[in-house]
């Protein structure tokens, strides 16, 4: 009797891995190489276009910080790495242009390494509804990737969850690797500050994101990708916690990136005709293209 019940469970379980490795052949057949490294593109691009943004933010939101609340009273708000200074550090003067300068390397969170300047022309404060940034990129390069555009963002005040929203725009957007990739981005976009507008600490800032991107692939296609569920964007994380986007190339099926239900991880799932994969986000390329 023993031996039987034995012999049952036996054949469950290899009746089990054989459907998990069926289904596992079928996706390695749904998803070519190609398509894998283009929705990894995807997760890279903005994955370095949001880390970008953290870091204009923390230089303004200290720059603010600092100057209406009596702590700034010269031109370096940061002597480190990198070197982070205001040309006008007063409560009168606008616009002000903030520098953000890595030089020919800085080292900073995550293990992640930036060189190059930033140029932030701010004409108000951070809060104040109607203020705007414009983000200039001067050989920016993090991790051996080159980094362009022109980003403007403008706050388009409460909305009504009681949350300050920003328009975000992007154009020129341009990342090159070191062996000679290239992909071609433009966005417009909002993000809603949903958490941390409250705290000085700013690791504790959460936003939203939604809106459409365009540009061009590797393979030299044009594409849109649209955020069909908003990105959430967190301070404490080093990768987009949820959210989705479907892209869409013409003559080729959908394929939806999805970043999850909000845990901090490094795993995105790639869909198409019902069928998904999961890929490992990061910071750098890879190195070899089909």
């Amino acid at each position: 009797m023993k031996t039987k019940k034995l012999i049952s469970l036996l054949t469950i379980v290899l009746a089990g891995i054989f459907l998990f490795s069926s289904c596992e052949k079928e996706n390695a057949e749904l998803f070519s190489e190609t398509d894998l490294v283009l929705a990894e593109d995807e997760a890279l691009s903005e994955t370095l276009f949001d880390d970008l943004m953290a870091s204009v933010d923390d230089a303004v939101k200290s720059v603010d910080d600092m100057i209406f609340g009596g702590g700034l009273k010269s031109m370096i708000v940061s002597d480190g790495c990198p070197l982070v200074t205001v040309d006008h550090p007063d409560e009168i003067y606008w616009p002000k242009v903030i520098t953000i300068d890595y030089g020919e390397g800085c080292e900073g969170f995550y293990g992640q390494t930036r060189s190059g300047m930033v140029k932030v022309t701010i004409n108000g404060r951070y809060r104040v509804e109607g203020s705007i940034k414009t983000i200039e990129l001067f050989d920016y390069v993090i991790n051996g990737i080159a980094v362009e555009g022109t980003k403007t963002v403008e706050n388009l005040g409460l909305n009504e969850n009681n949350n300050l929203v920003f328009s975000a725009t992007l154009t020129g957007g341009k990342i090159t690797t070191p062996n000679g990739i290239v992909l071609n981005r433009e966005f417009s976009r909002e993000r809603e500050w949903v958490a941390g507008a409250d705290s000085p600490n700013h690791f504790d800032d959460v936003y939203f994101i939604s809106g459409i991107t365009t540009g061009t692939n590797y393979l030299g296609e044009m594409y849109t990708r649209t955020i069909t569920n908003p990105l959430e964007w967190s301070a404490s994380c080093k990768f987009i916690k949820s959210g989705t986007i479907v892209s869409e190339v013409e003559g080729k099926a959908t394929i939806t990136l999805d970043y999850g239900d909000g845990d901090c991880d490094n795993e995105a799932i790639v869909s198409r005709d019902g069928k998904s994969k999961t890929i490992l986000l990061k910071y750098k390329h890879r190195v070899v293209r089909p």
